[in-house]
């Protein structure tokens, strides 16, 4: 009588505890079809390709809307708007990079505004500006530090994880505003933070351009950079290489929720009121900007030259088309249209440079 085998039964896969759940970090990968070999090379038309298309389409508008579109005013309107947004989309940057989503940076950014504004109001503005501000950007790395502790600690998908905490912070900021638009006691000097004009250019796009400096510098220019792309490309392959992906994550989400508190302030200031519910306004076209940003300049990595290019193109596109009349709902539309192309764009070239490897 032939004996069989006993059959072995192999245990469950293991995941390396400095893992962490891959869910939505996996979905990343594969919109932008990165591989951990992917260095943000590309042809001159996938790199520059999106500064064409800006030229083009501020010939278009010059062309078509003579007398509106070239002028000083709009230009500069165009920029002074995108500020806030800019901010927005460049506290995206790190998180993407390191392969996760942050949803929370609109829940951020809302209570920024409110907590600022609530600071002037419960001390009737007798609170000095500099406290209300440092007061109001300590909260970013305590919502960064959540955001981490969830996904690191608690396993939780990123997606998942900070929806849940934008939930929360968007309800935290009903409860301080009471419900209402925070306007009182909001001192001038707070406000021309926001709304002065240094040689007829807003003094708020110095803030953009500090920020988006400080950012290309960390992620081209220094060994931290190439960390955090190392761990948004191939996380467990950069953890047996040395790199410590969760500090990497950890920081940005706390750059992150940090940023989005400053662009919570900023708004503030240029707006010298705190509605509570203003920071989910500016999430769509903060992930529009870095996805489209994406595929641009550098291919295939979230990089800061792309994003700036990738805000302008939406920017001057939505400009554009309301100087053409167009009725306002149709910003959203446009936005969700960048969007859904430049995760098309990215798969796209993912898909031709798999071919590529594989001949």
């Amino acid at each position: 009588m032939e004996r069989r085998m006993p059959e072995v039964v192999s245990p469950p896969e293991q995941r390396p505890a400095d893992q962490g759940p891959r869910g939505s970090s996996e979905m990343l990968q594969r919109l932008l079809g990165r591989r951990g070999d992917d260095d943000g090379a590309g042809s001159l038309l996938e790199r520059y390709g999106g500064l064409l298309l800006l030229a083009l389409m501020i010939v278009v508008f010059t062309i078509t809307l003579p007398g509106k579109f070239l002028t000083y005013d709009n230009l500069i309107g165009v920029v002074s708007n995108e500020t806030i947004g800019g901010i927005m989309a460049l506290a995206l940057l790190l998180p993407l990079a390191a392969g996760v989503f942050d949803i929370s940076i609109g829940g951020a950014m809302t209570l920024a505004v409110v907590l600022c504004t609530w600071l002037f109001q419960v001390t009737e503005g007798a609170i000095p500006i500099p406290v209300a501000i440092l007061v109001t950007l300590a909260i970013g790395p305590i919502i960064g530090t959540i955001n981490a502790g969830l996904v690191l600690k608690g396993r939780v998908d990123p997606f998942i994880a900070t929806i849940a905490v934008s939930s929360v912070l968007l309800g935290l900021s009903e409860v301080i505003a009471n419900g209402t638009t925070i306007s009182a006691h909001i001192p001038p000097a707070f406000t021309d933070l926001g709304r002065t004009f240094v040689a007829k250019v807003p003094l708020t796009l110095a803030y953009i351009a500090v920020v988006a400096l400080v950012l290309w510098y960390l992620l081209d220019q220094t060994p931290f950079g190439r960390r955090v792309y190392a761990t948004g490309a191939a996380r467990e392959s950069a953890r047996l290489s040395g790199v410590r992906t969760n500090r990497m994550i950890f920081l940005a989400f706390v750059a992150s929720a940090t940023l989005a508190s400053l662009a919570g302030v900023i708004y503030a200031a240029r707006v010298g009121s705190g509605p509570p519910n203003v920071g989910a306004n500016y999430l769509l076209p903060a992930f529009a900007a870095a996805f489209l940003g994406s595929t641009m300049i550098r291919p295939g990595r979230f990089n800061v030259p792309g994003l700036i290019v990738a805000l302008f193109i939406v920017a001057i596109g939505i400009n554009g088309l309301q100087l053409y009349g167009i009725p306002f709902w149709i910003t959203n539309i446009y936005q969700g249209v960048v969007l859904i192309a430049a995760v098309l764009v990215a798969r796209l070239r993912g898909t031709r440079r798999a071919k590529r490897v594989a001949t």
